[in-house]
């Protein structure tokens, strides 16, 4: 019978769990490694809905990229998603910059559904680099938004055409200041924050913020071929609670 280890140890073989960022918190964060598994749910985010899922659909295990402890917790209310998982005896393994950063992992997954092979940084950065055919921003942005499925897209366009571009799934607007340093002419990710789109227009640097859901939920196909194929005796189920936080509403304002 499949244990909680013995899928840990897959994915730690392919994205050590070692490599993770300093600030981040891998591996099983709740429940327990010996656990024998087999059916699992994937999914991007653990929240009431998955939990629920997980449930419903008779699951041991829930495999998240976001890690369902990330700040120190202080008490753990019943009513809580950690607190739930616990009651129900339901295992939570997170793969997050682990996963990010693998040879094989999300950025570069990302990369290749928008038609680019990357070049992982060589400082063990969750970002990538690829080289293009002069391609003007609006082509870009529009291949990016048609892709990902966008509801909506900032972006900042610093007018010049585009032949490097930087990649970093998720919260990746901290790049900003190596793909500066990479001479990249552009930055696509999914959260950038107020000061470093201005450390970018400053910089002449373009940014596509692309969403920080949008451009992770390839994880869960990702996760579940993958780890079906590695450990054939386990289900693995994708999410359908999985969701967005944020849904887009537009508005047509008259002076």
């Amino acid at each position: 019978m499949t244990k909680v280890s013995d899928i840990f140890q897959i994915i730690d073989a392919a994205a050590p769990f070692s490599s993770c960022e300093s600030f981040d918190n891998v591996g099983v964060l709740i429940g327990d490694p010996e656990r024998e598994v087999s059916r699992c749910l994937v999914t991007l985010d653990v929240t009431q809905d998955t939990v629920q899922e997980a449930v419903e659909k008779n699951c041991e295990l829930i495999i998240s990229h976001h890690p369902i402890i990330f700040h120190p917790l202080r008490q753990i209310p019943f009513h809580s998603v950690q607190g739930q998982l616990l009651q129900k005896e339901i295992t939570v393994l997170s793969a997050h910059t682990n996963f990010d950063k693998a040879p094989e992992g999300l950025n570069r997954a990302l990369g290749r559904l928008l038609g680019m092979e990357l070049t992982p940084l060589p400082n063990d950065s969750c970002a990538g680099i690829a080289e293009l055919s002069p391609t003007d921003f609006e082509t870009l942005l529009e291949k990016v938004a048609h892709t990902l499925l966008l509801q909506g897209v900032r972006y900042y366009d610093a007018g010049k055409t585009v032949k490097k571009v930087m990649i970093c799934c998720g919260g990746g607007g901290s790049c900003i200041h190596e793909a500066i340093d990479m001479g990249a002419d552009c930055l696509i990710s999914g959260d950038f924050k107020h000061d470093q789109v201005i450390d970018a227009m400053n910089a002449g640097v373009s940014c596509i913020d692309a969403g920080h859901y949008e451009t992770e939920r390839h994880f869960v196909p990702l996760c579940c071929n993958w780890l079906s194929e590695e450990v054939p005796s386990v289900c693995f189920l994708p999410s359908e609670t999985m969701r967005p936080g944020f849904t887009f509403r537009t508005f047509e304002w008259k002076e």
